[in-house]
């Protein structure tokens, strides 16, 4: 898989080199836009070295290269989204430390409870660092962000209706993520409306009862 956004036309001399195969130690080319390679002798997929993936935060050719890459490669990729995001939240937030605090403890929740519940961890993640923020939409557009992520993110923090089961969970975790992070920080004891997951649930149980100790 090649890098969409690379123009081979203004390459230079060092443009092809030489790796051996970290499985097989079989001796692999690669052309500087080879986002990877497939090793002819073992079969594993080699990622080029000499790539920073980082730029698949803000290429707008990244679903393109993203879509042929390891998961945990995309993973590093979305984790790296969420401290950009995190950094200009921050910046916004300069003097109040406190909802800094808030929304970073909402996104903590939410990335725990995505990982038991499912739904879509980068949107509710996003929305959870946002949700203190007068202009989330600008900072997401800044930031290069997917037109797909914009939209839920902005479902999310508007609360709207859900349209499948997947919208579904994300308004969940969302809920709970911020009832969470507010009890956490002892915002809100009695919050208006109860969890809606089964992991909230319980930590909301495990932080009153933390609390009454």
């Amino acid at each position: 898989m090649q890098c969409p956004g690379q123009d081979n036309r203004y390459w230079s001399g060092e443009a092809v080199f030489e790796i051996p195969c970290p499985h097989c130690g079989a001796m692999l080319e690669f052309f500087k836009d080879d986002s990877q390679r497939r090793c002819k002798q073992c079969g594993h997929k080699v990622l080029n070295p000499k790539i920073d993936f980082g730029c698949a935060s803000y290429c707008p050719y990244a679903e393109q290269c993203m879509g042929s890459l390891p998961s945990e490669l995309q993973s590093k990729t979305a984790d790296l989204f969420k401290e950009k995001l995190a950094i200009a939240v921050r910046k916004q937030l300069l003097d109040s430390k406190q909802k800094y605090l808030l929304v970073c403890k909402r996104a903590e929740f939410a990335e725990q409870l995505c990982r038991e519940e499912g739904g879509n961890m980068a949107a509710v993640v996003a929305a959870a660092l946002l949700s203190e923020s007068e202009t989330p939409l600008n900072l997401l557009n800044d930031l290069a962000a997917a037109d797909t992520m914009i939209s839920e993110v902005s479902r999310l923090l508007a609360r709207k209706p859900a349209q499948n089961d997947e919208e579904t969970t994300s308004a969940a975790i969302f809920h709970d993520a911020c009832l969470l992070g507010d009890l956490s920080l002892n915002i809100s004891a009695s919050p208006a409306t109860p969890c809606q997951t089964t992991m909230g649930r319980q930590e909301a149980a495990t932080i009153r009862a933390k609390a009454g100790d």
